[in-house]
């Protein structure tokens, strides 16, 4: 018995033959181990919990599959659950993730949320965090949301822009912040007049930008945005009040999926999302094993995806257009 047990446990001290005759009684009696009963025994689910904003950006989803493969890689099952940005629901679902016994989590703190509201629940649950940070209490995986936003707006300025207006999504949300902290600080540098927009719904948007554009006496010539669902709500406006995106230049902070098939193809600053997750796993995985080390807080750059949409020349945005380059 215990040579059977060590065999399906993934033990190495079993020869080669007998390894091939349990297979083979595995597979003929059809047993499948009973993962429940070995993580009561061990103190342990072998199962980590994920909880998200949501699923509908890039980002997100190639950082979830890049942690689910690693998850399945060192033995581990995941949970994903999504908060939608609400506290009071992100306060639910992180009673849900400890009720379920999972040996850690992966956060994506909602907006408004808090390190002791997550302690409060989980105890002393490992959790570390990921695309925004919590408090330095917390392990943490972010970009460089100030360098982003410096360099998307330098990069429009060196195209001779004059006339920059920002947009935003509506959340207190600290990349965000960072992000048009960036900006700000790079049109000061320029001299240039700073001009936000707030996105709040998509009729303020459609009415504020298209003003923006369309006024008389200096008009905005280029767009930054510094989120995913910021952008998605501009090209909506844009294409609601038939402004041509060949007309204003446009960068946009986090990749789209479909960036290469517009016209002109959309320049983007990407995160390195399967980077993000492995540091972030691996962050998690330390924990669960009890490290009780200092909090690290990784930061890292992201990257210009340079296609025509920023004024660069349609050419070279072709050559270059699935290679992401170094931003910082």
């Amino acid at each position: 018995a215990s040579t059977v047990s060590r065999h399906v446990r993934g033990g190495q001290s079993v020869s080669a033959r007998v390894a091939r005759r349990i297979d083979a009684a595995i597979a003929q009696l059809g047993y499948e181990p009973n993962t429940l009963a070995r993580g009561l025994r061990i103190g342990r689910s072998r199962t980590i919990g994920i909880l998200i904003p949501h699923v509908n950006n890039v980002f997100f989803g190639n950082a979830m599959r890049t942690i689910q493969d690693e998850a399945q890689h060192r033995g581990f099952t995941v949970m994903l659950l999504m908060h939608q940005e609400d506290a009071k629901l992100q306060q639910e679902q992180l009673v849900s993730l400890k009720r379920s016994q999972v040996d850690g989590i992966i956060l994506v703190p909602a907006a408004g949320s808090n390190v002791a509201q997550v302690r409060q629940v989980l105890g002393k649950t490992p959790v570390v965090t990921f695309d925004r940070p919590l408090g330095p209490d917390l392990d943490s995986v972010t970009l460089d949301n100030r360098a982003a936003g410096y360099q998307s707006t330098e990069h429009l300025l060196w195209h001779k822009h004059q006339r920059i207006v920002s947009i935003t999504a509506p959340y207190k949300l600290h990349p965000l912040e960072l992000r048009l902290k960036g900006h700000r600080e790079s049109m000061e540098a320029a001299g240039r007049r700073i001009e936000t927009i707030v996105w709040q719904d998509s009729a303020q948007l459609e009415q504020d930008l298209c003003q923006a554009l369309r006024r008389k006496r200096a008009p905005a010539t280029a767009i930054f945005s510094n989120s995913y669902s910021a952008t998605i709500a501009i090209l909506g406006a844009l294409r609601n009040r038939d402004i041509p995106l060949r007309d204003v230049a446009f960068i946009g902070i986090d990749d789209l999926e479909f960036a290469s098939f517009l016209t002109p193809s959309l320049t983007t600053l990407a995160q390195p999302a399967e980077r993000f997750a492995h540091l972030v796993f691996e962050q998690l995985m330390r924990r669960i094993e009890g490290s009780d080390e200092a909090c690290t807080r990784i930061t890292l750059p992201g990257m210009l995806v340079v296609r025509a949409s920023c004024g660069c020349d349609p050419a070279l945005a072709r050559s270059q257009g699935h290679q992401p380059h170094d931003l910082l």
